[in-house]
């Protein structure tokens, strides 16, 4: 007689022959990519239905091959709308943490890329680096922070989730800022990363060590096209 083998069974059997994983998830494409406005933190922009897509072809990758125990996500709208197909896919319920936030664009928020050059030439490009005071005019929060808040919550991790998979879904400059603390990028190198909309960037964990395992993860077809 077959015996059925339950999904937490499987899930356990997972865990237990491998490094446990800190998965970041960017949220799908929002309409602020499209129009390519700074949104911010507190500005509503909803993924579109390419976005949607997006996000439902990388949770359907996680649940093929990953056992995810615990979902972590920043409570903007464009990420929590990811998080919500997440869970229709994973079964796997989400919690908000702050840390995740996007970056506080403060008086630029609303405007488009190229009207932000138009006015402010460059000021975009210096983000990356440690201190900018003409951005911190603008109430932009500094790069340095959002990499403190990312570094806080990945120690957190290391001690809570230390055996399980745990996915993180948020913005692209946190998912750098786990890059630059990992490898020391220096602010050139950062501008020149780009994180696609609902890619996965891999985290392994090994006694409190990260490494990195994967950058841009995606389904095949994205990649001749993106």
């Amino acid at each position: 007689m077959t015996k059925t083998i339950k999904k937490s069974e499987i899930y356990a059997h997972l865990s237990s022959i491998t490094l446990p994983l800190v998965i970041f998830m960017r949220h799908g494409q929002a309409e602020s990519n499209v129009s390519r406005i700074l949104a911010g933190r507190h500005m509503k922009s909803h993924l579109t239905e390419h976005g949607r897509q997006q996000v439902v072809d990388s949770a359907k990758q996680l649940m093929k091959n990953i056992a995810i125990e615990k979902v972590y996500v920043s409570p903007v709208t464009r990420t929590v709308e990811t998080a919500q197909i997440v869970r229709q896919i994973l079964g796997t319920d989400y919690v908000i943490d702050e840390r995740l936030y996007e970056t506080e664009m403060g008086r630029l928020v609303g405007m488009n890329y190229e009207e932000v050059t138009t006015k402010h030439g460059d000021v975009l490009n210096r983000f990356y680096s440690d201190y900018d005071p003409i951005l911190e005019s603008f109430g932009v929060e500094a790069f340095a922070s959002v990499k403190h808040r990312i570094t806080s919550l990945l120690d957190d991790l290391s001690q809570k989730h230390e055996d399980s998979n745990v996915l993180m879904i948020t913005h692209l400059d946190p998912i750098k800022a786990a890059l630059a603390t990992l490898l020391d990028l220096s602010p050139e190198a950062l501008r020149r990363w780009n994180i696609r909309n609902a890619s996965l960037t891999i985290l392994k964990h090994e006694s409190k060590i990260y490494s990195i395992s994967g950058v841009n993860v995606m389904v095949m077809y994205r990649y001749p096209i993106e």
